[in-house]
């Protein structure tokens, strides 16, 4: 397909013609690449967005009760600067403003750039370093003659470049191909205090490695690690210093991970030249500009047009500040940072898009209000998929934000933690009908209050990190008012010490509700499918447990600790100078905060039904309410039988609407 180079800047233009679809409608057309003379009519359309834009302006100054829309003809089209959308391009509420694909077309905007003139790696001082099998399958081309001038750097998030061939993302060569190598001894001077995990570490990034495989690293020069250095929930990125492969030593670069380094860590490594050993991997030498590149079986790199990720902007869309304006059908891909930023306004929608590829994330909400994104798609992130900030939570004046009918799939690629699908930080905002799936870690992570979790399906998540949970919020008994309904939560059962929930509430959490949720195959180790660490008030209700380890697990502080907490200066900033938990809207919102120094590890577990699982309780709590816990075998059913009223009925249960759950309408789903 003919690729497009766009610049996003302003251009002067005169004589514009219309197209009216109503007479409060006007519509203009483009289709990048037709010609200098077009007007934005369907016969004429512009070449550029930028005419568009400003035609878009101009209209709407001359007529401001009038509709527009933007259609956008297919292609492939390289960005060469980001797209920026400001106040002058709004719309109102009575006549928005929308960009949008033309019926039956896909324009896809990219920030990659295609790699041509390949040819076989004869180099013998490269290919000594290569293992016999796969010498004669290796390619090489020059980056720069592609236009890629700057060549970012392995671990740098929102510089690191990527390869991509026919729309897959290739593997930076590293070993082991999959998984992690387990360290030695750490070796640094300086001893780290003993945990409760009981393990040595230190503080300095010095180790022993015990596979002998990894003594021809030494004669590579940008070793990068990858590794779960002292907690198997916080991973990092690291520089190689130097390695030793008689005494078995690898030291890593300055400034070292904040929790140290234990012994028997995990890690692997990558940016790795001599471990291109299996079809898509590929390693770029920024010393000559030249990448290597082992193609998928099959495939010939000069028959197909594998593309690398050059477009360096924080995002490729920009709404700065405007507010009833969508984007709608449209493709964006393959940039190092990410997609869409929509700061200030109100009421923007990002619907039916989809957003792939990126080094960092798809979508930032940043403030405004009742921002939407709908029917997307989202997959393969190297850090989270959308990140939603608004409301004012000293007020409880809700930002009305939301995610609903979206998928999001295959992210946090690079930053294995914290990384979730959605992030929702503020109050007030929903998130419905979605499903989140394929992660080494959480899929959601709350930071708020009001917030609506509902409809949603979350699925094999937290497949590679510990103490954590397909939702997860953390660390602040003032975050009230958030519900999770209905939600399918499925095969999230990983963790290496702890363990893994469908919905964790760690370190004081308090006042949620779990209601009418299925849990199956959820928890691990000393999880539950539900875990609550040291919170009070949450109310596990109507939900089915299948297959699961446990319902319920619980890890109770006891009075002492909770007092503390309360009386510590990080949790007194958090309940009275963030917020202020004893102000009239708080206390009239959530009267429980009335009674928070009392009753600690108080919440209530009750009319839930459990089929097959091992436990019904994990670590039972000091106090609390836990009554009509039913347990069932499965006797073959399938989790969707027992969710009828004919199963739920007879041990008091209401019917959980499990057919309603994930996206109803997405174009991209099948």
């Amino acid at each position: 397909m003919k690729r497009i180079k766009i610049s996003f800047v302003v251009l002067l233009f005169a004589g514009l013609l219309f197209s009216s679809c109503s007479e409060q409608t006007v519509a203009l057309y483009v289709a990048p690449g037709s010609g200098t003379g077009g007007n934005g009519t369907k016969e004429a359309p512009f070449n550029s967005l930028s005419l568009a834009q400003k035609a878009v302006r101009s209209l709407r100054k001359e007529r401001p009760g009038v509709s527009v829309v933007v259609e956008i003809k297919g292609g492939v089209y390289e960005l060469q600067s980001p797209w920026i959308l400001t106040a002058e391009d709004a719309g109102t509420e009575d006549a928005p403003v929308v960009y949008r694909a033309a019926r039956g077309d896909e324009p896809v905007f990219t920030g990659s750039r295609p790699l041509a003139r390949w040819r076989r790696l004869s180099d013998p001082r490269k290919l000594h370093l290569l293992t016999a099998d796969v010498r004669e399958k290796v390619y090489v081309t020059e980056v720069k003659s592609a236009g890629i001038l700057d060549l970012g750097d392995p671990t740098e998030a929102g510089k690191r470049p990527e390869l991509f061939c026919n729309g897959r993302l290739q593997t930076l060569a590293r070993w082991p191909n999959s998984g992690f190598v387990q360290a030695g001894l750490a070796k640094g001077k300086t001893i780290l205090p003993p945990t409760y995990i009981n393990k040595r570490g230190t503080v300095e990034g010095l180790f022993e490695y015990t596979d002998s495989h990894q003594d021809r690293w030494a004669e590579e020069n940008d070793v990068r690690l990858c590794g779960y250095w002292y907690w198997d929930w916080c991973d990092a990125a690291q520089k190689v210093k130097a390695i030793d492969p008689l005494k078995k030593l690898i030291e890593i670069c300055p400034p070292y991970h904040g929790y140290g380094y234990r012994d028997s860590l995990r890690y692997f490594g990558f940016n790795l030249f001599s471990e291109i050993d299996q079809p898509g991997e590929w390693y770029l030498d920024r010393s000559d500009g030249l990448l290597y590149w082992y193609p998928p079986e099959g495939t010939d790199p000069n028959g197909v047009e594998p593309t690398l990720s050059a477009y360096t902007s924080p995002y490729m869309v920009e709404l700065q500040e405007c507010s009833y304006l969508t984007l709608q059908g449209l493709t964006f891909q393959e940039g190092r940072g990410s997609a869409i930023l929509v700061r200030g306004g109100e009421k923007n929608l990002i619907s039916d898009c989809r957003i792939e590829r990126f080094g960092q994330d798809g979508i930032h909400v940043q403030g405004g209000a009742g921002h939407g994104i709908s029917g997307c798609l989202l997959a393969d992130f190297g850090c989270g998929g959308i990140k939603l900030q608004g409301g004012d939570r000293r007020t409880l004046t809700p930002a009305g934000h939301f995610v609903e009918h979206t998928v999001v799939e295959h992210f946090s690629l690079f930053k294995r933690t914290y990384e979730p699908a959605v992030h929702m930080d503020g109050c007030g905002m929903r998130l419905r009908n979605n499903r989140f799936r394929f992660s080494s870690s959480s899929a959601m992570r709350l930071e708020g209050n009001d917030f609506i979790i509902e409809y949603n399906q979350i699925s094999r998540v937290v497949d590679e990190s510990d103490d954590q949970g397909g939702l997860d919020i953390f660390y602040n008994p003032s975050y009230r008012g958030n519900v999770i309904r209905y939600n399918h939560w499925s095969e999230i059962s990983g963790g290496t010490h702890h363990g893994a929930a469908g919905v964790r509430l760690d370190d004081m959490i308090s006042g949620v509700v779990i209601y009418g949720n299925v849990f199956e195959r959820c928890g691990a180790r000393d999880f539950g499918g539900v875990q609550i660490h040291g919170g009070k008030d949450n109310l596990v209700e109507n939900n089915l447990f299948y297959h699961c380890t446990a319902a319920v697990s619980f890890s109770s502080w006891g009075r002492e600790r909770w007092l503390k907490q309360l009386d510590s200066p990080v949790i007194t900033k958090k309940i009275y100078e963030d917020v202020d938990i004893r102000s009239a809207v708080y206390q009239q919102r959530y009267p429980e905060l009335k009674t928070l120094r009392e009753n600690p590890d108080w919440n209530t577990v009750k009319n839930n039904l459990l089929v097959a699982c091992e436990n019904v309780f994990l670590r039972d709590p000091k106090k609390g309410v836990a009554e009509n816990n039913p347990s069932l075998r499965s006797g073959g059913k399938s989790v969707q039988a027992f969710c009828s009223a004919r199963e739920l009925k007879p041990f008091g249960l209401k019917p959980i609407p499990f057919d309603k759950m994930g996206p109803k309408k997405n174009r991209w789903v099948k």
